[in-house]
């Protein structure tokens, strides 16, 4: 197979393989206990990292939902350059739990996602993914090869660990959002060994493990409020240190 012919059969894989979908259609409308959804607000003011859980699964309609609303976190390029491993076997558990700083909560919570940021796939995708976007009316169809170019120019000067954290982190955000707006409970981790947890789990050399989270029905009692900071301490205007408006 002669050059050019091959770069056309990879592109053609490349593009059957990243198939864009378009959002989920239907999601579960309660918790599994047909209770509403819990409110963001009540969210973010009432969950604490859960400490213990509770040995009862997460049933799969929930999972994959909560699933399927992460992966509808923004991202830099839409490259998604994260990926989830989902964790539910009590063996898998136990094997990440010895690299995890045997933090007990990784051996009970029924289901434990590795989240991972991909740090060289995304060259794979890119080209599709303008192209697509294009399509969907997100971008000029014009401009795909000056839009790759500038996505590789700015892609080329980024530290790519730090890049897909950062990308990665949002959809983890996402996650425990979704989870405790279907009444899960969550903990977000990053007692870990990184490279423990790529040998355990088969996770490719250019990965960057970046968070654990597990999730499941907490074990009371829930967590204090710690509290936080004042704004007054945290938000500053037009220039650092400038307080109010």
């Amino acid at each position: 197979m002669n050059a050019a012919k091959q770069i056309r059969v990879e592109r053609t894989n490349n593009r059957q393989e990243a198939g864009l979908v378009d959002r989920p259609a239907q999601m579960p409308s309660t918790q599994p206990d047909g209770s509403p959804l819990r409110r963001l607000p009540e969210i973010i003011l009432q969950r604490r990292a859960t400490s213990r859980f509770k040995a009862q699964e997460v049933p799969d309609t929930y999972l994959s939902a909560i699933l399927h609303l992460a992966a509808q976190a923004p991202s830099g390029y839409n490259l998604q350059p994260w990926r989830f491993i989902v964790v539910k076997d009590e063996i898998g558990r136990r094997r990440l739990q010895k690299v995890a700083m045997n933090q007990k909560k990784v051996a009970e919570a029924p289901v434990v996602i590795i989240a991972i940021g991909m740090k060289e796939e995304w060259h794979k995708y890119l080209t599709h993914i303008l192209e697509e976007g294009a399509k969907r009316g997100s971008g000029n169809p014009e401009k795909i090869e000056r839009a790759e170019k500038g996505a590789l120019d700015f892609l080329s000067h980024q530290k790519m660990d730090v890049w897909v954290t950062r990308h990665t982190m949002i959809a983890v955000t996402y996650l425990m959002l979704v989870a405790e707006a279907y009444g899960f409970d969550t903990a977000p981790m990053e007692g870990f060994d990184p490279a423990g947890v790529k040998r355990e789990f088969a996770i490719p050399d250019e990965a960057e493990v970046v968070a654990l989270l597990a999730l499941g029905k907490a074990e009371p009692p829930d967590k204090a409020y710690p509290g936080r900071f004042s704004v007054q301490k945290t938000v500053f205007y037009e220039r650092y240190g400038r307080n109010g408006q």
